[in-house]
């Protein structure tokens, strides 16, 4: 293998798909399922109509027939982020030939891959900032404008429950409990599994020191201290695991102020597509999460790389989702 080896499509889309995840509490938890397609849109069949009990009927007679499900079509666009790096000669030049041929290339692959995970690392911030965006109804663009409103395109409203954490009689639990019966009531036949509440760091501390919620927590510490956890990693009360999600990238929180986004598991709403990338070579073939390619500089001096990934994260039941607010 020589180095010009290094820099195809083939090689390149390989290694930076096989490089290591950046750790992601929503990636995680394997909510979202990536499903690759040969397009640069999605479209997604809505049925309206629930699932129904089907009641006790004599062997005898003829099945009741289903009503008539009348159905939408509804198309998604997949979002284009490429980042691109340089990689000069000065930074593959006097690299000791210990070993031989074999050890330089393997040291100048090295050099490549770090290129590769710096701009893998960028993407899959914005693959997660657009999952937490499909939790929360609204996919946002780096500079927070809105690429797809969930409760526009499904003709919904949006969901928010305030909760008067500033009152040390309101009761939490109850108010928790409401926002997850009107959710479950939304899912229909979709079943949850269980329930997450990713919340911005005025929402947690608000919640645990609640005087209806602190001998709940308080219990719930002194377990994880004595395992040696972070008991902001996942506080359980009344159902549903709250984290501290406290993470903002370029600006952007991924949870807003004295917020809570407050999700079903229920893993059959939540889509993740990936299309192909925009190269002759992946025309028409099923999407990777990540695609890496690079091209010679000008006069041989050195190459710019480029990653890319094309996808569109989806909740399919954003009627589900809930905003609880710290008032």
């Amino acid at each position: 293998m020589n180095l010009a080896d290094l820099f195809t499509v083939t090689t390149l889309t390989a290694s930076i798909n096989k490089l290591p995840l950046m750790p992601s509490k929503i990636g995680a938890l394997n909510l979202f399922q990536d499903e690759g397609v040969t397009t640069s849109t999605v479209t997604i069949e809505e049925w309206q109509g629930k699932l129904k009990l089907i009641p006790n009927t004599s062997v005898n007679a003829d099945p009741i027939p289903l009503a008539a499900n009348k159905r939408k079509r509804k198309t998604f666009q997949l979002s284009h982020l490429p980042e691109i790096r340089q990689i000069l000669p000065s930074e593959l030049q006097n690299i000791a030939p210990f070993g031989g041929e074999t050890n330089v290339i393997q040291q100048q692959s090295t050099i490549i891959n770090n290129k590769l995970q710096e701009m893998r690392n960028c993407i899959e911030a914005t693959r997660e900032w657009y999952r937490m965006g499909a939790l929360s109804g609204q996919i946002l663009d780096a500079d927070g404008s809105v690429l797809i409103d969930l409760f526009t395109e499904f003709g919904i409203s949006k969901r928010t429950a305030n909760i008067a954490f500033s009152t040390s009689t309101t009761n939490v639990l109850k108010a928790v409990m409401d926002a997850k019966r009107s959710a479950e009531t939304a899912l229909g036949g979709n079943m949850a599994t269980g329930w997450i509440a990713f919340c911005d760091a005025g929402f947690y501390d608000a919640l645990v020191g609640h005087a209806t919620v602190k001998a709940a927590f308080a219990g719930y510490q002194q377990a994880a201290d004595r395992l040696g956890g972070d008991q902001r990693g996942g506080f359980v009360y009344g159902g549903v695991t709250f984290i501290e999600y406290n993470v903002t990238v370029s600006g952007q929180p991924f949870v807003p102020t004295n917020t809570a986004r407050l999700v079903p598991l229920a893993p059959s709403i939540y889509k993740f597509y990936n299309g192909p990338a925009n190269y002759i070579e992946t025309v028409n073939t099923l999407g990777l999460p990540f695609y890496s390619k690079a091209e010679p500089r000008k006069m041989g001096k050195g190459w710019d790389i480029e990653a890319q990934a094309n996808p569109v994260a989806l909740c399919l039941s954003p009627e589900a989702l809930y905003e609880l607010k710290a008032t």
